[in-house]
């Protein structure tokens, strides 16, 4: 016979914490769930394999158990135990971004967001999130990119821009363009003559127009499309590049990781899955 308790003849919608008690409820499930089915499937294997091998009420000698079978069952059973840890911990996830810490935790990320778009660190900021972060909510990657520049912090894309604009006649200068000692000299003559208006301007070579290109993308506030850019550029402007790269480049990866986390924790699932 199934008693109930007074608690249990309460409508689901009667009281204030039924969401978090269909949670726990689910969490004492799971993982008793997943253990009983691995346990009935071992002892069907045990009795299927230990009885019919001989006469009526005759039991087979152990050596005749399948083995592989058993160990296949087993494995089952433990896998079925990982997926309802994994989803218990789904739930404690859920439910703590549903609740106050969850609410503060992305107040954090914001906070956290906006201060990355200024040149100032960011440490203090990056300590309230980890402190808030309920369990799973900010995975080691993440906070790893976040931690990495927060002492010091990184330019602006606007800094990023006019460092950039300092770069490019260093760029052009040395920018190839495939001539030999020759057509070098004539070239310096012709661009000589016509900066002074005495000759039509040349034309820009390739490695011109893309060094012009990573300038363009970044006024149209286009980050990442300006480091591929620049990355591509001829591996003899690389040495000239490589400090504003790594500057970009890092940016790109703090504001992405902000973005994830505030996604992970906007996507929660409302519900056990």
């Amino acid at each position: 016979m199934i008693v109930t308790s007074p608690d249990d003849a309460v409508p689901h919608g009667a009281r204030p914490g039924a969401s978090a008690s269909l949670g726990a409820a689910l969490r004492r499930l799971a993982l008793p769930a997943a253990a009983f089915a691995g346990g009935l499937a071992a002892a069907t294997l045990l009795l299927g394999g230990g009885l019919g091998a001989g006469p009526a009420g005759a039991q087979a000698p152990a050596t005749n158990l399948p083995i592989a079978a058993l160990d296949a069952a087993l494995a089952e059973a433990a896998a079925a135990t990982a997926r309802a840890e994994a989803l218990t911990r789904r739930i404690e996830q859920a439910e703590a971004l549903r609740g106050p810490q969850g609410e503060r935790f992305i107040a954090a990320a914001l906070l956290l967001q906006a201060t990355i778009a200024t040149p100032r660190p960011w440490l203090r900021e990056y300590q309230a999130l980890t402190s808030l972060a309920p369990p799973g909510a900010l995975p080691a990657p993440l906070a790893e990119v976040l931690l990495s520049h927060a002492a010091r912090g990184l330019p602006t894309e606007a800094e990023l821009r006019e460092r950039y604009a300092v770069l490019m006649p260093q760029l052009l200068a040395r920018a190839p363009r495939g001539e030999d000692m020759v057509g070098r000299t004539l070239t310096a003559m012709r661009s000589t003559a016509a900066g002074i208006g005495l000759a039509a301007p040349l034309p820009a070579t390739d490695q011109e127009q893309a060094i012009a290109g990573v300038a363009q993308q970044l006024r149209r506030g286009n980050l990442a499309a300006a480091v591929a850019d620049a990355s591509a550029l001829d591996p003899a402007l690389q040495p000239l590049l490589a400090g504003w790269l790594a500057q970009a480049a890092a940016r790109l990866a703090v504001e992405q990781a902000v973005h994830e986390t505030l996604l992970r924790a906007l996507l929660a699932p409302t519900r056990p899955a």
